[in-house]
């Protein structure tokens, strides 16, 4: 019965001690412009000796990384992201045949110059580069964390906003934070454009290609406990 007792007492003295407080969510969302653009190029040879389809592919790839260097894009990065040479044999008169090797190379240019993505297009088409990969925009690490600090305040700002509204509609003080959640989510790119240059195209033939940074939307949520009073 002494047990008892004590539990009692003890179950009513946690109870008694538990904070009121009142729980809400802040929300930012905005729409952010990229600061970084990128798109390959590829490019494909195929030749009945292997050493000679690899110097064609490594000469128009040479001619391009020195086209576009010559460009001066802002933050420029140039790299190549695949590297492939292999055998090509067809099946003809119930035997394999080969018919020479391929190389296949993809160049990958990244710039803080969104908009003069488009003067790297007609180099590439001036190089004979046959392929124009998809044109991705996203945000830099330094833009990304200066974005993710501002939208904090954004959050912090719209918690307190509702919870004093709920004080006073509802008769109490907003007092201290007792606690604070954060689910941060992954920006939205806008979708993808994909530009193709046909094989051998001529910069006279080739139209201009307009560049549009567009906007990623940018958001995180943060849960926040305030004392009432």
């Amino acid at each position: 019965m002494r047990y008892l007792f004590f539990i009692l007492i003890f179950s009513n003295t946690i109870f008694a001690a538990e904070p009121k407080g009142v729980q809400v969510q802040g929300s930012c969302q905005v729409k952010v412009v990229p600061d970084r653009g990128t798109v390959s190029f590829s490019t494909e040879t195929q030749s009945k000796n292997q050493q000679e389809a690899v110097k064609k592919s490594n000469s128009q790839m040479n001619d391009l990384k020195e086209r576009i260097q010559k460009l001066k894009l802002a933050d420029l990065e140039i790299k190549t992201t695949n590297y492939n040479v292999y055998p090509v044999r067809e099946y003809e008169k119930d035997r394999y045949v080969d018919r020479g090797t391929k190389v296949n190379m993809t160049l990958e240019v990244t710039t803080s110059e969104i908009p003069r993505l488009g003067e790297a297009m007609l180099e590439a088409s001036k190089a004979g580069i046959q392929t124009v990969g998809t044109l991705v925009t996203f945000l830099s690490l330094e833009k990304s964390q200066a974005e993710y600090l501002k939208c904090l305040d954004i959050a912090s700002h719209d918690a307190r906003k509702k919870a004093e509204q709920l004080a006073k509609k509802l008769g109490f003080t907003v007092g201290d934070v007792q606690n604070v959640i954060e689910s941060p989510q992954t920006t939205q790119p806008t979708s993808p454009q994909r530009v193709m240059l046909n094989k051998g195209a001529m910069m006279e033939s080739t139209p201009d290609v307009s560049i549009d940074a567009g906007s990623q939307n940018f958001s995180t949520n943060i849960q926040v406990t305030f004392d009432i009073k």
